[in-house]
C-alpha cells in the first residue's frame, strides 16, 4: 500500500514518475491501468502530469537523458491513451443510433397498427350500434310477423270457405268422387248436383297410414254450410255408402293447417278442463264450457288460455 502524492489516499498500485519519483494512483496519474501496462519498458520513462507540465523537460542530473523526440512520443502515447476509449464510445454511439432507428421504425409501425385498430374499433362500434337497433326492433318485428301470419291464415281460411273435407272414405282405383259425394248427400237428405261442385279431389295428408281426405269445393258457400250441417245430423258409416269396410264418414269445414292444430289443442284442453263444447262453424273454432256459458271464438294460441 502507498499514499498517492496527489490525493493522499492509500492505494495498492500506481505508476511512479521517472522525474520527481512521486507515486500516484491511476486516477490521479491520468492514465488507465491497462494503458499503463501497454507502455511496456517505457513505463520507466513515465512522467506525472506535473512534471510534464513543468519547465524541466530537459534532462536533469538525477534522471536519465530523455530526448526531445521521446518526450513528444510519450505525450502522443498519453494522448492516445486518453483517446482509446473513444473507439468504444463510437461503437456504442453507432449501436445506440441503430437502436433508435429501430425503435423509430417500430413506433411508426405501431402507430400504423394503432390507426388500423382504431379504424376497426370504430367499424365494430358502428356495427354494434346497428345490431342494437335491430335488437330493439325484434319485438316489434315479431309482433308484425305474427300479425301478418294471422292475416295470411285468415285469407287462406276465407279462400276455403266454400270447401268441405270428407274423411274416412276408403280409396279405390278409378273411383268416381262426384258420384261418391252425391251418395253422401242423398244419405244425409241433402241432394247434391254435379253443377253445384266447382272441383273435387283427394289431397295428401300429414298423418301416415290414413286414407287421403276428399276436398269438395262448392260454387256456393250456403250449399256448403247446409251440406255440413246435414251430414252432422246423420251418423254416416262407410258401409252405408257401399263399402265393405267398417268405420264412419266425417264431413267438416276445410280448415287450414294452423286452424287444425289450434282445434286439436282446444279439444285436448277442453277434455282436461271439463269444457263441454268445442266445434267449428263457418270455418271458425268456437268454444263453450256448458249449456249456459257464453260462446267465444278461438282465433289464436292466446285464446286457448280461456279454456284453462
Amino acid at each position: 500500500m502507498f499514499s498517492c502524492s496527489s490525493c493522499g489516499l492509500q492505494h495498492s498500485d500506481g505508476p511512479v514518475c521517472s522525474l520527481c519519483k512521486n507515486r500516484y494512483d491511476f486516477g490521479c496519474a491520468g492514465v488507465t491501468e491497462a494503458g499503463f501496462r501497454k507502455l511496456g519498458d517505457r513505463r520507466n520513462n513515465w512522467r506525472c502530469p506535473k512534471c510534464k507540465a513543468g519547465p524541466s523537460l530537459s534532462p536533469t542530473p538525477n534522471s536519465p537523458a530523455v530526448s526531445q523526440m521521446d518526450n513528444i512520443l510519450e505525450q502522443l502515447n498519453y494522448i492516445n491513451l486518453q483517446l482509446a476509449p473513444l473507439a468504444s464510445l463510437m461503437e456504442d454511439i453507432k449501436s445506440i443510433k441503430s437502436d433508435v432507428n429501430s425503435l423509430k421504425s417500430s413506433l411508426e409501425m405501431a402507430h400504423e397498427s394503432i390507426n388500423q385498430f382504431s379504424s376497426t374499433i370504430k367499424s365494430l362500434e358502428s356495427r354494434v350500434a346497428k345490431a342494437e337497433e335491430m335488437v330493439n326492433d325484434v319485438p316489434r318485428l315479431r309482433e308484425e310477423l305474427i300479425k301478418l301470419n294471422q292475416e295470411l291464415d285468415v285469407r287462406d281460411q276465407w279462400a276455403r270457405s266454400n270447401n268441405v273435407e270428407i274423411r274416412g272414405i276408403p280409396q279405390k282405383n278409378n273411383e268416381d268422387l262426384y258420384d261418391l259425394t252425391q251418395r253422401i248427400g242423398n244419405k244425409c237428405n241433402f241432394p247434391i248436383k254435379k253443377e253445384d261442385i266447382n272441383y273435387i279431389a283427394r289431397v295428401p295428408t300429414r298423418v301416415p297410414n290414413v286414407e287421403k281426405p276428399i276436398i269438395v269445393s262448392f260454387n256456393n258457400r250456403y250449399i256448403k254450410e247446409n251440406f255440413v250441417s246435414s251430414s252432422r245430423k246423420t251418423r254416416l258409416s262407410v258401409s252405408d255408402l257401399g263399402f265393405a269396410s267398417t268405420g264412419y264418414c266425417y264431413v267438416n269445414d276445410h280448415l287450414t293447417q294452423r286452424n287444425k292444430v289450434l282445434l286439436s289443442k282446444a279439444k285436448s284442453l277442453a277434455k282436461n278442463n271439463n269444457f263441454k263444447y268445442i266445434w267449428v262453424k263457418h270455418s271458425k273454432i268456437m268454444a263453450r264450457k256448458s249449456d249456459t256459458s257464453p260462446i267465444f271464438f278461438i282465433r289464436c294460441e292466446k285464446d286457448l288460455v280461456r279454456i284453462i
